[in-house]
């Protein structure tokens, strides 16, 4: 074999090839971090837009029923906490079918409301209830998958300053909402841990439609 002719070809020098590898990871470095900023921003996105979705169907509830609907998330999931990520998951628990109840207007008694739960499974001919849950009462059923739990809970007296403000509430929810519960008014979370470290709590009111962070910070 005639290997004179490889001897004048030259190469990537060891050098050449750690400032390249440097160089990389200073890139990937910056990079990564803003990537991964702006896709949680999007995830923190699928808040506002539920939240909005929240107010529109509760106050649509309210011209009808003259009162507000609790609700806690019908998914399984608990509220999250402040050190463990909330995984992906459906608002609608895997075979089950949010079914129109057919019944309005309810009644509010004692801060109990005579609607029932809508999320129902049917196998073959037989339809079974689920536990019960105001939230396909009220027609919020998020399609697909979701990155936050979501929350209503039914107030007497109404609020009367903006949650956004911090005013109202006084003190963050540390516990699911309790399903089926009326009132005058009405406070609706949004909680979750996208990365294990930043427990964030989204809230809205039937006082207005704007929507504020009770706790952890935005993307």
């Amino acid at each position: 074999m005639n290997i004179n002719k490889f001897k004048n070809k030259k190469g990537f020098t060891l050098i050449e090839l750690l400032i390249v590898i440097a160089i990389i990871g200073i890139l990937a470095a910056i990079a990564i971090p803003t990537y991964l900023s702006y896709v949680n921003r999007a995830k923190d996105s699928e808040a506002y837009t539920n939240l909005g979705a929240i107010f529109t169907d509760e106050t649509a509830f309210n011209a009808t029923n003259s009162f507000f609907m609790s609700f806690a998330d019908p998914s399984g999931k608990t509220f999250p906490t402040a050190t463990t990520a909330l995984a992906i998951h459906g608002f609608v628990p895997s075979g089950t079918t949010p079914i129109a109840y057919a019944g309005s207007p309810f009644t509010c008694s004692g801060l109990t409301s005579s609607a029932v739960g809508t999320l129902q499974t049917s196998t073959g001919g037989t339809i079974t209830k689920v536990a019960g849950n105001g939230a396909a009462t009220i027609g919020f059923i998020p399609a697909g998958m979701v990155y936050f739990i979501y929350n209503v809970t039914a107030e007497a007296p109404a609020p009367t300053q903006p949650a956004s403000y911090g005013v109202y509430p006084s003190t963050v929810p540390s516990a699911d909402a309790t399903s089926l519960e009326c009132g005058s008014g009405f406070l609706g979370y949004a909680a979750g841990n996208l990365n294990g470290s930043n427990l964030q709590i989204f809230a809205n009111d039937s006082y207005a439609q704007t929507i504020g962070l009770l706790a952890g910070t935005t993307y």
